[in-house]
């Protein structure tokens, strides 16, 4: 989608989402400086009420904040597209198509405020000033030093159209309105102060302050040289001007006032929003963001970023609206947002666009070929609201059981263990004609077999059912261990392990050694890694997730653990040893995806898998935001914790607890260790975990 230029790392956009309306202006610049340094300098013209760039050098692009815009603008996309009837957006990225759009908020009347410290403008009975939250003070505009904010302009001086001697004290006959800044985020307070050469008080006179734009009263002081107010817009550019008047409620004219030169604030935000937010893979979706002022006369940017892969996805340099048609040729959830560069900046709330993707899990709960199969299709997407129902067919074509019309199928076919059946899943329409086919849909001896489903949106690769593994996992070694050889011990006691869980590093329990590695190789043993090397109550923050992730992935790569395998991470339930393990939140789960996934390993959670505690309340509300974190990682209940003696031989039937939403619960630790001669834990796993198979 073009090179990457905003410059601002996508968990750093993820955290301006969410603390956008508290984060104050100091970090602003810090997180922001690589977007900022780049910025022309924005300056406020006194009139016309808009906000202005300075001239440009004249061998100089129009184009804005970045000097190769146009040799991105001419980079073509296959992934993007001009929407149908649309030009291409001057200087701007690729397939970008710009406008200007009415905001009728951008004339609503804002909010008003005292200044932070002060306190309001006490009423004179002798001058019915409107009531507004304003403070007033006795500093005076000198004609050599006259107040005013960088950028903003006074007007000249005016003298009164009354005669002063009429009047009885001496009026004042200069006045200036300033604002402490020029652009300021919607919804947060811009401080507008008119000050004046002599003081009100003791005159028939008030200061006042006026929104232009929408023909409101701001601020009114009934004494004093100066007067100040807090005004929130929450969109566009408002016009501002001030008086000393007759008390009014309404902006009076120059023959009964004196007016002071105009001022404009920009209140900024963006919105983000898609034609459809559902279609099969290489289908278009147009995508519109838009700015609550032109970002061309502010020296911004107007882009549409995709946080899921982290990059730009093109941008306009001027206009209030900002369109484009995209596309992905493989399955997956983005999330999009509109966002205008600058100081300050705004982000909108993400809007989630899908190419469909469906995978398939077909498990045979036991160790051999024949019996139930359990086929459970996944949709990176909720069905209800679309045209599309998922359902599952066998290798002859045909339909298994039923379809169903949400995120997840689950059906139940029988192998007789003569053949190995081979399932797909597909997303697709009901043919026209059939609506009883979105209930149950049951094969009858003799009923005829069901019409396919049509227009078919993806379907997954061929599966064949997975089965059983039986292991163990222990803090000890399984062989070079002083108590002795464990690994036979497990063997002649309890049966051969499929695989065994063990440590990544020397924590508590010492991290796998060459020696087990020789020996998983010669038994063809799988290897279950584990992460435990940290604070067990320190399980909070996505920069805690990903730094444990960073170490992990340092581990594996030393061992030699190629990509592609499971690194599971330890995570507690809340006790005595881990009482910090009850925080275990979503950013936490986040980042250790982040960090295990990016570097080519595949994310697991060994935890409670008990639906509403503390890990399971967790996971869901990561999954319910990134559905991907579902479908790309796997899950290891220790719940149920049985009581009883097991074996390879005679183990439970497999039912790990489950969290209650999205997830691949593919291993169960069902049997903590009695401390015996044995001394290890008994698990149960599904054959797609991908566990490390030295060689």
């Amino acid at each position: 989608m073009g090179p990457r230029r905003t410059g601002v790392p996508v968990h750093l956009l993820r955290h301006l989402l969410s603390n956008l309306n508290s984060r104050p202006k100091a970090h602003l610049a810090v997180v922001f400086i690589a977007v900022s340094n780049h910025l022309t300098v924005v300056a406020l013209a006194a009139s016309p009420a808009v906000l202005s760039m300075p001239s440009l050098h004249p061998t100089q692009s129009a184009c804005g904040p970045d000097s190769s815009c146009d040799a991105l603008a001419g980079s073509a996309s296959p992934n993007l597209s001009l929407p149908a009837g649309a030009s291409q957006c001057h200087d701007s990225g690729p397939a970008a198509a710009c406008s200007f759009g009415a905001d009728a908020k951008a004339s609503s009347a804002g909010t008003t405020s005292l200044p932070a410290g002060q306190g309001a403008c006490a009423a004179v009975a002798s001058k019915p000033v409107p009531s507004t939250p304003a403070a007033c003070g006795n500093a005076l505009l000198t004609p050599d030093a006259p107040a005013r904010s960088s950028g903003v302009s006074a007007g000249p001086a005016i003298a009164p159209s009354v005669p002063v001697d009429s009047l009885g004290a001496r009026l004042p006959d200069e006045l200036t309105l300033t604002s402490d800044t020029e652009a300021v985020r919607a919804g947060k307070p811009a401080l507008l102060t008119a000050t004046t050469n002599a003081t009100v008080t003791g005159t028939d006179r008030a200061i006042e302050i006026f929104d232009q734009t929408s023909g409101t009263l701001v601020a009114a002081c009934a004494q004093g040289s100066q007067c100040s107010v807090g005004y929130a817009a929450t969109s566009g550019v408002h016009e501002f001007a001030a008086f000393v008047t007759p008390p009014t409620t309404t902006a009076p004219n120059n023959a009964v006032a004196l007016p002071s030169n105009h001022v404009s604030v920009g209140w900024l935000d963006s919105a983000i929003a898609a034609n459809r937010t559902v279609v099969g893979p290489g289908q278009a979706i147009t995508v519109t963001a838009t700015s609550t002022f032109d970002v061309q006369k502010s020296g911004r940017w107007l882009e549409i970023y995709d946080l899921s892969a982290g990059a730009r996805v093109t941008y306009c340099s001027r206009g209030t609206v900002c369109t484009t048609t995209m596309k992905q040729t493989t399955g997956g959830v983005h999330q999009i947002v509109g966002y205008i560069t600058g100081k300050p900046e705004a982000v909108s709330m993400p809007v989630n666009v899908t190419w469909l993707r469906v995978s398939l899990a077909a498990t045979s709960i036991g160790p051999k070929s024949g019996g139930t199969v359990n086929l459970r299709a996944t949709a990176n997407a909720d069905l209800s609201g679309t045209p599309w129902v998922l359902g599952i067919y066998d290798q002859n074509g045909n339909l298994v059981d039923h379809v169903c019309k949400s995120a997840t199928c689950t059906v139940q076919a029988w192998m007789d263990g003569s053949s190995n059946p081979a399932y797909t899943a597909v997303i697709g329409a009901l043919p026209q004609g059939k609506p009883g086919l979105i209930e149950r849909i049951t094969h009858a001896v003799g009923a005829p077999t069901p019409q396919p489903l049509v227009d078919i949106q993806t379907r997954s690769t061929p599966v064949e059912p997975t089965h059983l593994l039986w292991g163990v996992d222990s803090c000890k070694a399984f062989t070079g261990d002083s108590t002795g050889e464990l690994f036979y011990a497990v063997a002649k006691k309890l049966g051969t392990p499929d695989f065994w869980g063990r440590y990544l590093t020397d924590t508590v329990c010492p991290g796998i050694s060459s020696n087990e590695v020789s020996m998983a190789a010669r038994y063809h043993l799988g290897i279950l890694p584990i992460y435990n090397d940290y604070n067990c109550s320190d399980v909070r923050y996505y920069e805690t997730g990903h730094a444990y992730a960073v170490a992990a992935v340092a581990a594996a790569k030393r061992l030699g653990i190629p990509a592609g395998r499971v690194i599971a991470i330890d995570i507690e339930p809340p006790g005595d040893a881990c009482p910090g393990a009850a925080n275990v939140d979503s950013g936490f789960i986040e980042g250790w995806f982040d960090g295990i996934h990016d570097a080519g390993y595949v994310p697991t959670y060994y935890g409670n898998g008990t639906s509403g505690t503390e890990f399971a309340s967790a996971w869901c509300a990561t999954v319910s935001k990134y559905p991907n974190i579902a479908t790309d990682s796997d899950l290891w209940s220790f719940q149920p914790s049985l009581l009883g003696s097991f074996s390879k031989v005679w183990n439970p039937g497999y039912g790990p607890y489950d969290t209650g939403c999205a997830g691949n619960m593919l291993a169960w630790q069902y049997v903590l260790s009695a401390g015996a001669v044995v001394d290890v834990d008994q698990d149960e796993a599904i054959s797609s975990l991908p566990l490390w198979y030295p060689s």
